[in-house]
């Protein structure tokens, strides 16, 4: 147990959930309206109509009462039979969930394996495809949370589709709003996201969009929940097929109304600057960038230094500190520290967050000149301003 430092209120630095902003909130906390009423409806096509161009689409975004993993689910199932031939991308936890719910509806599934903190090459995967008969999709991540490494995806699809021709269905959970997506442009069949990332609400939201040619591609499979054709032909008028998360709703619609008045375009590069300003203050620090060769501008993953307990850093963080930053996963548990920047987090944020990076390291044993990391970002910041 470390002593708490005074007047301190908790931080969250984590990959999701994010910092919920006060309009956001208030608006989850607003007497909600019965969610088969005209109003409801109208609220609810305002958000379908605003996340389209986020996700870079003419086709409509669909809201899902469900985590992102359920959004996951739900593009597995409505396009995949079972025994169809698809291809994984594995490169950490969430490349993994993709691996389990295809092999949890039994489809012939080859498996791509990447070394965690890196990104996939189209060789290793079109190298996949070709070992199978007909392969029906690709389900890859854009931005692998577990290692803070980003697939750059625009790139990788377009290397992709010089020869393939089947589906193309992406995890974009942690890396819209903080990464551009342009679905349409780039012939990607699916992309889903959720809630308690880029949009800064609590978890409960995910989202899903499919392609016209994915929708014309519609598997035979038996579905209830996530009988996405379903839910398609409500939310074209603002009805969702289930009772939805409405306070979420409310949540959604506030937030996009602040993505909407800023600018997409302005709110990416915010998220590029942060991203800069935090590889930057990792390096004046003495640190190790983990994803070095594919930095994401959701998180900056930093590799513990030799003599430094991950866990006892984090715990000290969050204790002392109030900072609420994310560990690593299964065997890299202990070994990197995930710094999040997405979302509603000002550069005033992320130079909070590198100050207590500083201190905590500095009372665990590390060796480092108080402030480099706070200068290194502020230079950063400020050039960028």
């Amino acid at each position: 147990m470390f002593q708490r430092d005074l007047f301190t209120l908790d931080r969250l630095f984590c990959p999701g959930p994010t910092p919920v902003p006060k309009s956001v909130a208030q608006a989850m906390s607003e007497t909600s309206i019965y969610h088969r009423s005209d109003e409801f409806y109208k609220v609810f096509r305002r958000c379908t109509d605003r996340l389209a161009p986020i996700f870079g689409t003419t086709t409509l975004p669909l809201i899902l009462t469900a985590s992102g993993s359920g959004a996951m689910e739900s593009v597995l199932v409505s396009l995949t039979d079972v025994g169809d031939e698809v291809v994984v991308i594995n490169g950490g936890k969430f490349g993994e969930r993709w691996e389990k719910l295809a092999k949890a509806f039994k489809c012939s599934t080859e498996v791509v394996a990447v070394p965690w903190g890196q990104a996939p090459t189209a060789q290793a995967i079109l190298a996949a495809v070709s070992r199978q008969t007909n392969t029906k999709a690709i389900f890859l991540q854009a931005n692998e949370t577990s290692t803070g490494a980003y697939y750059k995806i625009d790139s990788l699809v377009k290397e992709l589709r010089q020869s393939f021709k089947g589906l193309i269905c992406v995890d974009a959970i942690s890396s819209l709003i903080a990464h551009p997506m342009k679905m349409d442009e780039w012939a990607i069949d699916a992309v889903v996201s959720g809630s308690q990332k880029g949009f800064g609400l609590p978890p409960g939201l995910a989202f899903a969009a499919l392609s016209e040619r994915a929708w014309g591609q519609l598997s035979q499979r038996p579905r209830f929940y996530f009988d996405l054709e379903k839910e398609r032909k409500g939310q074209a008028e603002g009805r969702s097929a289930w009772t939805p998360a409405a306070s979420l709703v409310f949540a959604l619609d506030a937030a996009l109304q602040e993505i909407h008045e800023v600018g997409i375009d302005r709110v990416l590069a915010h998220h590029a600057t942060l991203a800069r300003a935090a590889r930057a203050a990792t390096t004046a620090m003495g640190l190790e960038l983990f994803a070095v060769s594919a930095p994401s501008n959701t998180l900056t993953s930093i590799t513990v230094p030799d003599g430094v307990d991950g866990q006892r850093l984090l715990k000290r963080l969050r204790q002392r500190f109030g900072m609420f930053f994310a560990g690593g996963q299964d065997e890299l548990k202990g070994k990197i520290v995930r710094f999040s920047h997405l979302g509603f987090v000002s550069r005033f944020d992320l130079i909070d967050g590198v100050a207590a990076l500083e201190f905590a390291l500095r009372e665990e044993g590390f060796h480092l000149d108080l402030g480099d990391g706070v200068k290194a970002a502020m230079q950063i910041l400020a050039s960028s301003h």
